[in-house]
């Protein structure tokens, strides 16, 4: 939908340098017209492969974006779920080595 006028805009970009060459060149009025014709369908045509690559690339770029940041989001997700097992490990530990101490205390 954003590349909507991109067929237009290079139609209409073709259409007026057919128009300045005509009448530089001094063609006739229906020959002229006949090319002028002819120039506006065909760079309709390649306004319209144009638009469509144009999306394809930019959808297809927009998806890559965004599994990148999912990608990077899981990684961080990771990375703390292991810091929180770390640090549930470190207090285990050292909650056993009091248990530790205790008994040998009471010893």
């Amino acid at each position: 939908m954003k590349y909507r006028f991109i067929p237009a805009f290079t139609m209409l970009l073709a259409g007026l340098v057919c128009c300045i060459m005509s009448i530089v060149q001094g063609w006739d009025v229906t020959y002229s017209l006949i090319v002028l014709m002819i120039v506006l369908i065909l760079f309709y045509i390649i306004g319209q492969i144009a638009a469509q690559v144009v999306g394809k690339v930019v959808a297809e770029h927009e998806a890559m974006v965004r599994a990148e940041n999912e990608r990077i989001r899981l990684e961080e997700e990771a990375r703390r779920l292991a810091e929180l097992q770390a640090e549930e490990e470190k207090k285990r530990q050292e909650k056993e080595g009091d248990e530790i101490e205790q008994e040998e205390d009471d010893v």
